[in-house]
C-alpha cells in the first residue's frame, strides 16, 4: 500500500530540511503532521507533495496545527470535516482507496470522547488515524498511563481500532 508516516514536528518551518530528509528516505504516500505552528498567512509548499491542513486558532499562539502531505503520484481527495478538533483528512488511491486522518489533541484540552466517536464516524473505511494525541498507555509502549491515554484506549476499544 505505501508508508505513511506521522511526525509531531512542533514547528515545521524550522524543519524543513528534515521533512525533505523523511521524503527522500521513504518516499511516502501520506505524511502526517501535528503541531504545525503555521497561521493561515504561511503557505506551505513542497515539491511533489499537496497539503491540507488546519491551521491554529487565532490567538493561541500558533500552537497546533495539522497537515497531511499527500504524494502527487496517488491521487487524492481532501474530506470535509465536521469537529472542533485539530483533525484533517484525505482519500487517497494508494492501490485499494484508504482514508487518511491526521489529529492533534492539545495535552490539557478537555477532549469528549463522543468529539472522537464522531470523527471516526466521519472516516469512511478503511482508515488510518495519525496523530498526536497525548496519551499514554502501556498498550503502545508507555511506562506509565495517563487519563487521556485511558480515554484513548476506550476510544480504540469502543470503536473496535487497532493501536499500531
Amino acid at each position: 500500500m505505501g508508508t505513511f508516516l506521522s511526525w509531531n514536528c512542533r514547528g515545521i518551518r524550522s524543519k524543513l530540511q528534515d521533512l525533505k530528509g523523511l521524503i527522500n528516505s521513504f518516499h511516502p504516500v501520506c505524511i502526517g503532521l501535528q503541531e504545525t505552528f503555521l497561521s493561515s498567512n504561511n503557505p506551505l509548499k513542497l515539491r511533489g507533495y499537496n497539503s491540507v491542513r488546519k491551521d491554529a486558532a487565532t490567538g493561541s499562539n500558533h500552537s497546533g496545527g495539522v497537515c497531511i502531505l499527500t504524494s502527487n503520484l496517488y491521487r487524492s481527495t481532501p474530506l470535509t470535516l465536521h469537529t472542533s478538533l485539530q483533525a484533517v483528512a484525505v482519500q487517497v488511491h494508494a492501490r485499494t482507496l484508504v482514508t487518511v486522518c491526521s489529529v492533534y489533541l492539545q495535552p490539557h484540552d478537555d477532549i469528549r470522547e463522543q468529539d472522537l466517536d464522531t470523527l471516526v464516524d466521519q472516516l469512511p473505511t478503511p482508515f488510518i488515524l495519525l496523530g498526536d494525541f497525548n496519551g499514554h498507555s502501556a498498550l503502545w509502549g508507555s511506562d506509565v498511563t495517563n487519563s487521556r491515554g485511558r480515554q484513548i484506549e476506550r476510544f480504540i476499544s469502543n470503536n473496535s481500532l487497532s493501536a499500531q
